[in-house]
């Protein structure tokens, strides 16, 4: 019966019935499905992987070259689908490891020469003379308006921007090499400039 079937549907399929198509779908939609499932193990791409199964199989007339029954050309279809789309899963979860591998290093080693920056610009912070340093900390540190830094230090503006002048140089100078090796933070590059 199940070869008879399947002769009647391909005979069918061969004059572009449509019906056939249907029969053919109805018949083998499920267990292929089930197959599918079973080398995927996720019911929407087995079930998706299926559906282009069918349409690769129309569209491809792929009937006209079947040679033995139609349930096991459409089962060796679907199973060649399968392991490719297992090939490319296994391709891209390789590549995503590989790329977050990477990201991890760039995040920890950014992490690190921020850092790294960080107790440098502190360290030199630390050796400008007092007035200076006080200033820089009020206007670079915490935000204050060169005004209110002013009142503040009780110097002028002119005696803020001079103060900020002569930090700003000396974190220049202290900073470049460092810069210059590393090329990091073209925000600090740009601040210091």
């Amino acid at each position: 019966m199940g070869a008879e079937t399947d002769h009647i549907l391909l005979q069918l399929l061969k004059t572009s019935d449509p019906q056939g198509f249907k029969a053919l779908f109805q018949r083998y939609y499920k267990s292929l499905c089930i197959q599918a499932y079973l080398l995927l193990q996720d019911e929407g791409e087995a079930e998706d992987l299926v559906q282009d199964v069918f349409v690769k199989f129309w569209q491809e007339r792929k009937f006209e070259i079947v040679q033995q029954s139609l349930g096991s050309y459409l089962t060796t279809m679907v199973k060649h689908a399968a392991l490719n789309m297992l090939k490319h899963k296994s391709r891209i979860n390789r590549k995503e490891k590989t790329y977050q591998e990477r990201i991890d290093i760039i995040e920890n080693t950014h992490v690190m020469e921020i850092q790294e920056m960080a107790q440098m610009v502190q360290g030199v912070i630390a050796q400008l003379p007092e007035q200076c340093k006080r200033i820089f900390e009020l206007v670079c540190v915490e935000g204050k308006k060169y005004q209110d830094a002013a009142v503040i230090a009780g110097v002028t503006v002119n005696t803020v921007k001079t103060q900020l002048r002569r930090a700003f140089a000396k974190l220049r100078e202290s900073l470049r090499d460092y810069y210059y090796f590393t090329g990091l933070s073209p925000v600090l590059y740009i601040l210091l400039s």
